[in-house]
């Protein structure tokens, strides 16, 4: 018998407790054996109990109990349900009355982001972007970036401070639209958090307002994440994207919509299956033709491409966020299950080639901007060498010699001039910074002039923790 399956008991009996049928029979000293299973009742309310108290680990010791690392979402409610003053923007401002009087008497108001406006003396000071662009112009239809979309619907009307970066990029852009677009091939660099992306959406307004044609991708990381289908073209050799491509023709369509309805095509469209689309079609009209099929987006696209390079009534601005992603691997996959490269897949190669030069605008510029934080899709060696940057911000020297470079992804690169964006804000800078969420009331504590330095010395000047960690840091205190 195993002791392993059982208990065993044990008892030594005398002979005078064994009845006398077989005390004959039995030695004087038997030895008796009973079985007796474990109670599995016992084991299963031990285990429901472990499983109802404190967990602990294989010493014994408590497992801390696993939080939640979601960030709180701020969500805006609709505009239907604040119809009081109190919800209203003009009355949102952390001053009186009189106070607002008195700063309508003395001139103090914010001004827009209008071409007018933007110049040197203006420095430093806060600009609301014009409802007809932010508001039902080029943002809402073309979208924005993260970390400035949640920014803005915070705020109650989207503005910006301008630096002095952003009177040279103004100035760059004005000059470029003389100027073929091969001339004016900008990137913007610097440190996360700096103002990367909200100088380009500033760019973007600027040229919106000037009578630009303006295309505007946001978030280029959506086009090599493998988000979207494609499929192979034997005809150009290259992976198509049609779900990507009609996205940017209906946006390109909706913020352009009143210079499309003007500008007509200079040559025909035939292709093998589909009816002739004739010379002297505006804009709009050819970019309406994948509606029906989306398949057709690919070719609608860059025949769209072609015709806004022949034409010099308007020029043209080809913005990118997130450029080095159009550097890296993609995630999608071959036949043989090999990650495809950026300039096999279709619509990254028709932004490379207008960043490379190989395709260029009559009129117009192309401008870009990285992003350093991004832990998947970072700057390559190909495009930081090209543009002489510091890699890691100095930290980790230079990038290792033997490394395999992409003759492609290297000549691409070429020709592009960098823009430094200073890694921090001014104390003129960010005391408009300070006072633009102040009016918003999103401070829990009172405004002061201490709260003002302590938030600026701790964020080092950096915009964007400045912002997060640091103003609207004081809601969590």
């Amino acid at each position: 018998m195993s002791l392993l399956a059982c208990t065993t008991r044990r008892a030594l009996i005398s002979g005078a407790s064994v009845p006398s049928s077989s005390a004959s029979a039995l030695p004087r000293g038997v030895l008796f054996e009973t079985r007796r299973y474990a109670s599995r009742k016992r084991w299963k309310a031990k285990d429901e109990s472990k499983k109802s108290g404190v967990q602990r680990d294989a010493s014994g010791k408590p497992l801390a109990s696993k939080k939640e690392k979601t960030p709180p979402l701020f969500t805006p409610l609709p505009v239907e349900q604040l119809k009081a003053t109190v919800f209203e923007v003009e009355s949102r401002s952390g001053v009186s009355t009189e106070e607002g009087a008195k700063e309508k008497e003395s001139g103090r108001k914010v001004l827009k982001f209008l071409s007018k406006n933007v110049k040197r003396e203006n420095v430093g000071l806060a600009m609301e972007f014009v409802k007809s662009q932010s508001g039902d112009g080029v943002s809402k239809h073309f979208g924005l970036p993260k970390t400035v979309w949640k920014e803005f619907k915070l705020l109650g009307r989207p503005t910006s401070v301008v630096r002095d970066v952003t009177i040279d990029t103004v100035e760059a852009l004005d000059k470029a639209a003389e100027l073929s677009s091969a001339e004016t091939r900008l990137v913007l660099s610097g440190k996360s958090g700096c103002g990367k992306s909200y100088l380009l959406v500033q760019a973007v307004e600027h040229c919106a307002a000037s009578g630009w044609v303006v295309l505007y991708i946001p978030r280029a990381v959506n086009l090599v994440n493998s988000t979207t289908p494609y499929t192979y073209d034997i005809r150009t050799q290259t992976f198509l994207q049609p779900e990507s491509s009609y996205q940017i023709l209906h946006r390109v369509k909706e913020a352009n919509k009143k210079v499309f309805q003007e500008l007509k095509t200079q040559n025909a469209l035939v292709v093998d299956g589909w009816k002739t689309v004739p010379a002297g079609t505006t804009l709009s009209e050819l970019v309406d033709l994948p509606r029906e099929e989306v398949g057709r987006a690919p070719v609608v696209l860059d025949w769209l491409m072609k015709e806004l390079e022949g034409q010099t009534t308007h020029p043209v601005l080809l913005a990118v966020d997130d450029f080095q992603a159009l550097f890296n691997r993609t995630a999608y996959r071959d036949p043989h299950f090999k990650p495809i490269a950026p300039y096999h897949m279709q619509v990254p190669r028709l932004l490379l080639e207008f960043a490379a030069g190989k395709r260029k605008f009559a009129k117009g510029a192309v401008v870009g901007a990285l992003n350093a934080s991004d832990p998947v899709y970072g700057i390559t060696t190909e495009l930081s060498e090209a543009l002489e940057l510091d890699p890691a911000g100095g930290k980790l020297g230079a990038p290792w010699p033997y490394e395999k470079r992409s003759t492609f992804l290297t000549e691409y690169a070429q020709g592009m001039r960098k823009v430094d964006v200073p890694a921090g804000l001014s104390v003129r800078e960010a005391e408009s910074v300070f006072e633009v969420w102040m009016k918003q009331r999103v401070l829990a504590s009172k405004a002061y002039d201490e709260l003002f330095m302590a938030k600026y010395v701790e964020s080092a000047g950096n915009a964007r923790d400045f912002v997060w960690k640091g103003l609207l840091g004081t809601l969590q205190t």
